[in-house]
């Protein structure tokens, strides 16, 4: 099975991140498709600078907290699986909201239609956190109501981090 084919299983909790390639190489690729990807949703949104900034740093903010939380708990070798198996599962969430993202954007869709993509939006962020939360429980070895505690917090550090350093 390749790589791309145990992210999708990874999507329905079907894989794990340790099933992943143990590869650098494949974390660099993964992150730069993260970037590409979070930069096509945001442009219907956002300005082009504001898109890269909120991209890398989210990134960034994804990185470090995945980083922290696996050296402070003795399982750092992880980090290459697990930041890919976050990443890849980013793109996959990223690729399936941008139609989202664009009609929610377009001011000529009715607001019935914009209510309907709002309520799709939240069910991709609840699938996020909940898959985040998956691959945190096989990384760190705990049950999954602690693993979805760190998705959570990791979603809102990251929301709170990006209102507090660059407002809108």
């Amino acid at each position: 099975m390749s790589d791309l084919q145990k992210l999708f299983a990874l999507m329905i909790l079907r894989a794990a991140p340790q099933d992943l390639s143990y590869s650098r190489g494949l974390l660099a690729g993964l992150a730069a498709a993260y970037v590409f990807s979070g930069l096509i949703i945001l442009q219907t949104t956002v300005s082009p600078d504001d898109a890269y900034i909120d991209v890398i740093f989210g990134l960034l903010v994804q990185a470090v907290f995945t980083w922290t939380v696996l050296n402070a708990l003795g399982k750092a070798p992880r980090f290459v699986q697990t930041f890919s198996a976050m990443l890849g599962v980013g793109i996959l969430l990223n690729l399936l909201a941008w139609p989202v993202f664009a009609v929610l954007s377009d001011n000529t869709v009715e607001e019935g239609v914009k209510s309907t993509m709002s309520l799709v939006f939240l069910m991709l962020i609840s699938w996020e956190i909940l898959v985040k939360g998956y691959i945190f429980m096989h990384a760190l070895e705990m049950r999954l109501m602690g693993a979805l505690a760190l998705s959570f917090s990791l979603f809102f550090i990251t929301i709170a981090l990006s209102q507090l350093l660059f407002p809108a």
